[in-house]
């Protein structure tokens, strides 16, 4: 007992041993793959990186150049609407002007004093003049001597004035100095006089400031203030609006009258004022001592908008296909955006970030995306597949080449197992042959019993080697199969008297029961492969069922509707549910290495499994509680 129990332990302990160093090989070869999928990933991935960053700086290459095209021709259209006004004539600023006419000159009505008001600014309020009294006026309202003239529309003319007063006072141009309220309706009119010193500040600063202005730009011949002249006819009509009636009844002139000596008047370039509203446009004009501020207003977004028209069209959300334009274009003043256009929710980079050119300054335009690199999705699409197909193609390759593995250690066994098998009854037949050729054995009886023996053994090994070359001949596909009409009840009748004796040699008891209706039943068969099926399926019930307490294998032939089944039945340990798919595996054997006392090389129920489906037919098993019950089942009746 100490003997067996030594050895037991020794080869649990081999088995172990065993079962840890593949283990580790297996690890091995896992961390080997790993290392492969590594050194082949990290490439990969650097050049689809690459090639992604290449596409957003292409891209983002275009959407600039687009942007700074953008940024051109919107300082471009700034430059030709102020261009208009620049050449426009410091008297246009009067609701009357003296044009030239052949023979001389005429006073008629200025082109601003048209009503309603045209004019190529979008979202033009109106003209304004500012005299150096500090007094307001715009071309569409007369004023002075030509106040009281009747005209059409007059409150809707006044109603222009109002607006461009409560503008100039609520803006940053009146903001300019100390606060300021110059709202110049036409009653304030009348008190000139007790404004004069507020608004004269106001034109302080401003002139101020334009001369500063100017006196920078004369440094730059290019940029040099225009110089109109003056007319009499035309100093005239200018001085008729800033001459009233006092009191008395007599004219009192509110500028200088000595302007007409100089014959010439000093008109600086536009400069502006911005709010989140309004742009206020405006011009500093000298006639000799006097000084003037003329200009105009515009709503902000309205200017804006026309700037940029032909561009916004894309910026609408109107969407292309089913994809947003990509571009948003705005416009900012002291950092807040006041005017907008485009999708502004999903911004991802900014394209452009300038100043619009002189006197819109202080207005910064700016262009972003919502789109990431065209293509970039496509590369990124693109390095998951490889990967995925990296991975997918080396674990793929690593459980081929671990089944190879595991396929070769079975073989390898099988071998060993194969080697132990024919050693056995090889061994015996030499002892017994000896036995008998030396005349050692001097009973009749007994030299009977080694015969007996000798060809106990002789069939046994040449089971096994039957069973190697049929499995050899199943791989190859070189199963001769040979399906006829014949009974299956006759072939099990056959087997029984074939194997019966084998079975009863090792002490086992061989039933058969089968159905009436199965006695007659014809079916296309192959009667080699049933009688191997059998054969197989009782080695492995006899090889397992050694130690059992019922000495019994039952063979069946029974009939369940339209199923046809021979199930032999053993009162063995049976099989852990765990093993049941395992067990048709090549060389596959259900072992408990501390208790296996069992031989057998692990093709029987691989070889069985595929002689069944060569014969068309299926193999079940069950534990049978205790034992195991297979059933072959053959191909239907109603077939």
């Amino acid at each position: 007992m100490r003997e067996i129990s030594i050895n037991k332990i020794s080869t649990y302990l081999s088995s172990k041993y065993k079962a840890l160093r593949s283990l580790i090989l297996a690890s091995k070869d896992r961390l080997i793959f790993v290392a492969i999928f590594i050194v082949i990933a990290i490439p990969v991935i650097m050049l689809l990186s690459h090639s992604y960053t290449q596409l957003q700086t292409s891209s983002l290459f275009g959407y600039k150049e687009h942007a700074f095209s953008v940024l051109q021709n919107l300082n471009k259209n700034i430059t030709a609407d102020l261009a208009i006004e620049d050449r426009r004539s410091y008297a246009d600023y009067r609701f009357i002007r003296s044009v030239p006419v052949f023979g001389g000159e005429e006073i008629t009505m200025s082109e601003l004093a048209e009503f309603p008001q045209r004019s190529h600014y979008v979202g033009l309020v109106g003209h304004f003049q500012l005299d150096p009294a500090g007094n307001l006026s715009t071309p569409v309202l007369p004023d002075g001597v030509l106040e009281k003239i009747p005209m059409m529309d007059r409150d809707k003319r006044l109603a222009i004035r109002n607006k461009i007063s409560q503008i100039l006072n609520t803006s940053g141009f009146a903001a300019m100095s100390s606060p300021v309220a110059f709202a110049m309706t036409s009653s304030s009119m009348e008190k000139a006089d007790t404004t004069h010193k507020n608004d004269s500040r106001l034109i302080d600063q401003i002139y101020k400031q334009d001369l500063d202005i100017a006196s920078t730009r004369k440094k730059k011949k290019a940029n040099r203030p225009r110089v109109e002249q003056i007319t009499e006819t035309g100093d005239f009509a200018f001085g008729v609006e800033s001459t009233k009636l006092d009191t008395t009844g007599l004219l009192v002139r509110l500028i200088n009258t000595e302007t007409t000596h100089s014959m010439e008047a000093e008109i600086d370039f536009f400069q502006a004022i911005v709010d989140s509203n309004y742009i206020i446009f405006h011009r500093t004009v000298r006639r000799g001592t006097d000084v003037f501020i003329q200009g105009f207003i515009v709503d902000a977004r309205m200017y804006l908008t026309n700037l940029v028209k032909n561009e916004i069209e894309k910026y609408k959300g109107v969407t292309k296909g089913n994809q947003q334009d990509p571009l948003v274009l705005a416009f900012f003043h002291k950092n807040k955006s006041f005017v907008a256009f485009g999708e502004r929710n999903n911004i991802t980079t900014e394209l452009l970030s300038e100043s619009l050119q002189a006197p819109l300054s202080d207005i910064t335009f700016k262009m972003y995306t919502t789109q990431r690199a065209p293509g970039g999705e496509f590369v990124t699409f693109i390095g998951f597949l490889m990967l995925a197909v990296l991975g997918i193609g080396l674990i793929s390759i690593y459980h081929v080449t671990q089944s190879r593995v595991k396929l070769a250690a079975k073989r390898q066994d099988f071998v060993s197992a194969i080697t132990h098998e024919l050693k056995t009854p090889l061994t015996a037949i030499k002892m017994y042959a000896e036995l008998l050729q030396n005349s050692w054995v001097a009973s009749e009886e007994k030299k009977q019993k080694y015969y007996g023996q000798i060809a106990s053994e002789a069939d046994r090994l040449s089971r096994l080697i039957q069973n190697v070359l049929n499995l050899s001949k199943l791989d190859g596909n070189r199963w001769n199969v040979q399906l006829r009409m014949d009974k299956p009840k006759q072939v099990l009748d056959d087997f029984v008297s074939t194997y019966s004796k084998n079975v009863e040699k090792q002490g086992f008891e061989l039933t058969v029961s089968s159905d009436t209706d199965a006695d007659n039943i014809s079916l296309m068969i192959d009667r080699d492969a049933i009688m191997q099926i059998l054969m197989n399926l009782v080695d492995n019930s006899l090889k397992f069922s050694k130690n059992a307490d019922y000495k019994m294998i039952n063979v069946e032939l029974r009939i369940k509707g339209t199923d046809m089944y021979l199930a032999v039945r053993d009162y063995g340990p049976g099989i852990p549910p765990s093993e049941m798919k395992k067990v048709f595996q090549e060389f596959y054997r259900v072992e408990n290495e501390m208790t296996r006392q069992t031989s057998g090389t692990g093709i029987g129920l691989s070889m069985v499994k595929k002689l069944c489906a060569l014969c068309n037919m299926t193999i079940e098993l069950e534990n049978a509680n205790p034992g195991l019950r297979t059933k072959i089942h053959f191909p239907s009746l109603s077939i």
